[in-house]
């Protein structure tokens, strides 16, 4: 393949060719007369030869781009091939780093990659995975998005052009959409949601009207399958509700929102028909449960909302046959049984880790559940019964998130799983 032209090449090879143009140019000036002992059949020789090196001049030249004195930028560049791991990635607080773990199908085990932990920076709160696993997002409550690039041979991350990308306010949760095309952030003490576009190399752009009013102190937003997007507002003691422009981005208000709960939710869940979203709440302890209508987006208590919990829970998981609900209690899994008609909810116990359980995450087409221990730097692994949405602890758990994880202070605080 030849040598592509630059900027350098013109130059250089301008002079010399100018070198030797200036010497014919000199000869046919000094033009031959007769008796001087100079042969005017050689004088029309060098003209000639002049005509050819002035073309190839040119052709070197017009060839480059004329030295990019006209030329657009290159195209950026096409986005990343997406990577057929099933990922669980868990972001440290302490140490301003991320952990990478691949998922086997089969036996649940997350194994971490080579070069855990990555580097990432400061204050992350949450962590996504855009649903072709091309690219990773943290929300960092420093008032950032950061985005990464995934290797889809070595896992490993790269900054996306432009990362990180403001928010302009204390970002503690975030969420991605179905389609893979916004990636929308909670802002704390902001009372506000943010929403940006993913562009085709990753970067993010802001859409228009963002960000958009919340409750007060929203913690946390998903966005269902039918576009619509709920968020916890945990000093407002309701759920804010809007419909996504799937095109735009913005986001309206449904009539009626911020829908109001019983007590201050703290986490969100949707069920996996999109007819039940489930707010975790402290103060007191309990889940309320909404139905969706499919229609508007607007949220009806479930019969006999809120449900009591025995724990102060948080980060809701709902497993892929519509069994049973899951929050963390701190140490283990709270568990509660979903009626199949009404979806209202029974607390039927614990299903007891090997350490702590702070924050859920699930691979719901594989039935495991991931439980993140932030004191021994590791991940509990439960195995779910498909038939009743019971929980079973995995042989070898726990799994540390690199190795020698657990005689560090690195402070995992979130973790999220794309199949």
């Amino acid at each position: 393949m030849p040598t592509p032209c630059t900027q350098g090449t013109i130059s250089s090879q301008a002079a010399q060719w100018g070198r030797i143009i200036a010497a014919a140019l000199d000869e046919a000036h000094d033009r031959p007369s007769a008796g001087d002992g100079r042969n005017q059949n050689a004088h029309r020789a060098v003209s000639d030869v002049r005509g050819v090196f002035c073309a190839i001049l040119c052709a070197l030249v017009c060839g480059c781009g004329g030295g990019g004195s006209s030329g657009n930028p290159p195209p950026p560049p096409p986005p990343p091939p997406p990577t057929n791991a099933t990922l669980l990635a868990v972001t440290n607080a302490t140490t301003g780093t991320i952990d990478i773990l691949t998922i086997d199908l089969k036996t649940g085990i997350p194994t971490p990659i080579a070069g855990n932990p990555l580097p990432d920076g400061p204050m992350p709160s949450a962590v996504a995975i855009d649903p072709q696993k091309r690219f990773l997002y943290v929300a960092s409550s420093s008032g950032e998005i950061r985005g990464y690039l995934i290797d889809p041979s070595t896992l490993k991350l790269t900054a996306v052009t432009g990362s990180p990308f403001s928010t302009s306010a204390q970002s503690v949760a975030i969420a991605i959409d179905s389609g893979g095309q916004f990636v929308l952030t909670a802002n704390g003490s902001a009372n506000t949601v943010s929403v940006f576009k993913i562009g085709s190399s990753g970067a993010l752009a802001e859409v228009a009207g963002s960000p958009f009013a919340a409750g007060a102190d929203p913690s946390a937003v998903i966005v269902t399958a039918g576009h619509y997007v709920y968020v916890a507002n945990t000093l407002g003691g309701s759920v804010s509700a809007y419909s996504m422009n799937t095109t735009s981005g913005a986001l309206v208000p449904v009539v009626g929102s911020p829908f109001p709960t019983a007590g201050s939710p703290n986490g969100l869940v949707v069920d996996q028909t999109d007819t039940h979203v489930y707010a975790t709440e402290s103060q007191p302890n309990e889940v309320y449960g909404f139905s969706i209508n499919a229609s508007s987006g607007a949220l009806t208590a479930i019969p006999g909302s809120p449900f009591a919990a025995s724990y102060t829970i948080r980060s809701p998981v709902a497993d892929a046959e519509g069994k049973r609900l899951h929050a963390a209690n701190g140490t283990d899994v709270d568990c509660f049984l979903v009626n199949a008609s009404s979806g209202a909810l029974t607390e039927i116990g614990l299903s007891y880790t090997n350490g702590r359980a702070i924050a859920l995450a699930l691979d719901g087409p594989d039935d495991f559940l991931y439980a993140l221990d932030n004191v021994g730097n590791q991940i509990e692994v439960f195995s779910i019964n498909p038939t009743d949405g019971a929980l079973t602890l995995i042989s070898g758990s726990p799994f540390a998130l690199f190795p020698g994880a657990g005689t560090q202070n690195i402070g995992p605080n979130a973790l999220t799983v794309q199949h």
